[in-house]
């Protein structure tokens, strides 16, 4: 396994000056957050520093834009700008090597309201998905769908994924853990943990293309690595059992918090 940092929890410095400092406390795995405000400043000499580091041993993922998009909307204006920030950030993470592209599902607040308008919205989502990740692949960029925990998402609970990757094919899964120990929580198991393994043995470990790690209380998406009542070392075991190599994220907002040595001491022993 490749374990690494989000600089989207590290806003305060510019977006090159965490990489580098990143990379000087050995961290050789980073995702770049393509979103504000390091967005505004991913330009060529970024590129360039990017490239770099890459060539030197570095390895790069990219979370696609979140902010006030919505893949599938029903406001075809937010489609289309959806659509074209994300298709912004496939030619980035192309022009940096980032593997893959995280993607957030799109939504919808009728969820189990209005069914024939969710229906409608879901298939605009699916349309969009597939639009977004054939143009990842006239790239070479690999997209992964995050399950995010809120039930207004459409894709929430992992169970959901086999379908979303028959309706669009070539993506893979971005399991973000934390999210999916709250599903679980919420719907009442006893074993998330052995839950969420269980889940991945059968949907396939070759279609998990990402892993973000952060922790919680199974209540609320609190980002935290230092606490939580989640098993994340024995997610990471099972993980590796079952034969994910790829890349695992930590996701925290502790990196700003506390500074980088605590995660870091704290990932020692998850990855050992």
């Amino acid at each position: 396994m490749q374990f690494g940092f989000s600089t989207y929890f590290n806003m305060q410095k510019p977006i090159g000056q965490i990489v580098d400092e990143l990379v000087e406390k050995g961290v050789r795995t980073i995702e770049l957050s393509y979103e504000l405000p390091h967005v505004l400043t991913m330009d060529e000499p970024f590129i360039v520093q990017a490239n770099g580091l890459r060539e030197s041993g570095v390895a790069f993922s990219m979370h696609g834009p979140f902010f006030e998009i919505n893949l599938g909307s029903y406001i075809e204006e937010i489609r289309t700008i959806s659509k074209e920030r994300h298709k912004q950030a496939i030619v980035l993470a192309a022009k940096i090597g980032c593997d893959p592209l995280v993607v957030h599902p799109g939504y919808s607040f009728l969820t189990k309201r209005v069914k024939k308008l969710e229906d409608r919205l879901r298939i605009n989502f699916i349309e969009d998905l597939r639009e977004i990740t054939a143009y990842a692949h006239q790239h070479g960029v690999r997209i992964a769908l995050e399950n995010v925990h809120m039930p207004y998402f459409f894709f929430c609970d992992l169970k959901e994924f086999p379908e979303l990757r028959e309706l669009a094919p070539g993506i893979g899964m971005a399991l973000d853990l934390g999210h999916a120990y709250i599903t679980k929580r919420t719907n009442g198991s006893k074993d998330p943990e052995g839950e969420i393994l269980e889940d991945v043995r059968t949907i396939g470990i070759e279609k998990i293309f990402h892993v973000h790690l952060h922790n919680n209380s199974g209540e609320r998406d609190d980002h935290r690595f230092l606490e939580g009542d989640m098993d994340m070392k024995g997610l990471v075991d099972g993980l590796k059992r079952l034969g994910y190599d790829g890349k695992v994220i930590v996701e925290s907002f502790e990196m700003e918090q506390y500074g980088l040595e605590p995660l870091l001491e704290r990932l020692r022993a998850i990855s050992a």
